[in-house]
């Protein structure tokens, strides 16, 4: 049973009863729209009469438009037929023979609902859950396909939103949120949203403890993914952590996910006078509308990884690009509230089980800190960052050979099998790291002479705490996301498609296999010589 038969069952068996149908019945009669009068009216009361006649005039254009697309392009192009009389839950209901898809009535809805939405700031949790019920009345009925009413939602999204950011670019002045007021006084309550990944969170802390040297009596908080949330243990300069499973919530939406949301939700509702969002994504920008703070920072659009993040943002830094180190680029957020000193620390608190834990490692494998350290970590967050195994192996056995030094093969979730690989492929005496939480790679990372591996959480969590590091780079840009300090050395052989920040790589990853062993090892001869020798005196 496909999905649309399987709705249609549903409602027979668990929704469909006499008193709904009068319901129904009432609601889709043309003779009861009232809804739109009565909300053209308010948009007359609330704004201005000139704003107000425009939102009427883009809402007008937002649903004459859909209605033309999908009757005279999307429904003859498609040609699906409409499920009348297919099965027998329909109650008798009078149906044209005219094409289903994509649903007319749900596109022109959801395209009322979005520039209502858009002008009017805190009613999508009205009007968007009407545009629903009105669509859903459809498939009630058995005129439209459940699949009809998503595709003519979808539709009537984008059309509103085509419409309404038209109309911000012929009238620049207007913004469809509540004025940014103008704060005479410092924030009471700040929000950072900043929800991962490993080296985004760590780069966002010099950011922190300048924020709160300037704003040294208020309260800041920090949401963040909960595989992130050991980052911020017991920071000093934070009041309280938000965490969140938005990636768990979207794989296994249940009551409980639910639950969580509702209560994350409010956390975060109506309680802070500033949000500073440092991730330029549009799930991160829904976290800042739903905030309902009076005064949003972020990037510029062209900053943004997801440039719709910035519809949801009240203040926007200058573009910089990737030609400034993201560090810099989430410092010049503070700078832009006036913070005229930044602060370079990267605050990191860990355990004192974590740090017995490692300890207890040293102990059980004494010959391994009775020389310098050097960690060597394979492993990437996507393929194209990827260096071949064979050659970190022959790195380390390099590094045994001939500086004399141990090497430690450390990994994180998923990499188990991968570092036994490598382990198995190098000749030289080495150790592997036994499994560590966060907190204990953390403290185990600390303890380095040197650290080496692609752009990676662990070379910045190395980097972070003073450990020189020796970093490889090819489909991204050293220059903008290379390890934060003066004691790291970048190995990277530029090709015409570098820093392109793909995923998949449609050739053979050239940026990464035309690094060779011998152009690694001796950037690590010159960290061992520059950086390793200062340290360990």
């Amino acid at each position: 049973m496909d999905f649309d038969t399987a709705v249609f069952y549903w409602i027979k068996e668990h929704l469909q009863s006499q008193s709904l149908d009068i319901w129904v019945a009432i609601f889709t009669d043309k003779n009861n729209y009232l809804i739109p009068i009565f909300a053209t009216i308010a948009a007359f009361l609330i704004l201005r009469k000139k704003q107000g006649l425009w939102f009427v005039i883009v809402v007008l254009l937002a649903i004459f438009t859909n209605d033309f697309l999908i009757h005279q392009i999307l429904k003859p192009l498609f040609a699906r037929t409409r499920p009348c009389h297919v099965l027998e839950i329909l109650n008798g209901v009078s149906c044209t023979h005219s094409f289903s898809f994509p649903s007319v009535q749900a596109g022109n809805l959801f395209a009322f609902a979005t520039v209502f939405a858009l002008f009017f700031r805190g009613s999508a949790w009205v009007v968007f859950p009407l545009a629903f019920l009105g669509s859903f009345t459809r498939v009630y009925l058995g005129v439209h396909y459940p699949t009809d009413i998503l595709a003519g939602g979808l539709c009537g999204v984008i059309m509103g939103i085509l419409f309404c950011r038209l109309y911000r670019l012929l009238f620049p002045s207007y913004e469809f949120h509540r004025p940014t007021p103008v704060m005479k006084q410092s924030p009471k309550n700040i929000l950072i949203i900043k929800l991962s990944s490993l080296g985004d969170v760590i780069h966002a802390l010099p950011s922190l403890r300048t924020l709160r040297q300037f704003y040294p009596q208020a309260h800041i908080a920090w949401i963040v993914e909960e595989k992130c949330k050991d980052l911020l243990y017991n920071n000093p300069d934070l009041d309280e952590l938000i965490v969140v499973r938005i990636r768990h919530w979207r794989r296994h939406w249940n009551r409980q996910s639910w639950r969580e949301f509702k209560n994350s939700l409010k956390r975060i509702r109506g309680r802070f006078d500033l949000v500073i969002d440092m991730q330029g994504l549009i799930k991160t920008g829904v976290i800042a509308f739903l905030t309902q703070a009076p005064r949003v920072i972020g990037f510029d659009k062209r900053d943004c990884r997801e440039r719709p993040s910035a519809w949801f943002t009240h203040e926007k830094i200058p573009f910089m690009g990737k030609k400034v180190h993201v560090v810099d680029r989430y410092l010049a957020m503070i700078q832009a509230l006036g913070a005229a000193t930044v602060s370079r620390e990267f605050p990191l608190v860990v355990p004192e089980a974590a740090e017995a834990h490692i300890e207890a490692y040293w102990k059980a494998n004494p010959e391994l800190p009775a020389k310098p350290i050097v960690a060597i970590h394979h492993g990437v967050g996507f393929p194209t960052k990827r260096w071949p195994m064979e050659r970190f192996a022959q790195l380390g056995d390099h590094i045994v050979k001939e500086l004399g030094f141990n090497v430690l093969l450390t990994w994180g979730p998923g990499e188990e099998e991968s570092v036994k690989k490598l382990s198995d492929i190098m000749k030289e005496k080495h150790w592997v790291s036994p499994k560590n939480t966060l907190h204990e790679s953390i403290a185990m990372l600390k303890r380095m002479s040197m650290c080496i591996g692609c752009d990676t959480g662990p070379m910045h969590l190395s980097a972070a705490q003073g450990v020189p590091t020796v970093s490889l780079f090819g489909p991204t840009n050293p220059v903008y996301s290379r390890p934060h300090g003066s004691n790291h050395e970048v190995v990277v052989k530029l090709q015409p498609c570098s820093f392109c920040h793909k995923h998949r790589c449609p050739t053979q990853i050239e940026c990464m296999t035309a690094i060779t062993v011998e152009d690694v090892f001796s950037a690590v001869q010159k960290s061992a010589q520059d950086h390793v020798n200062a340290r360990t005196s």
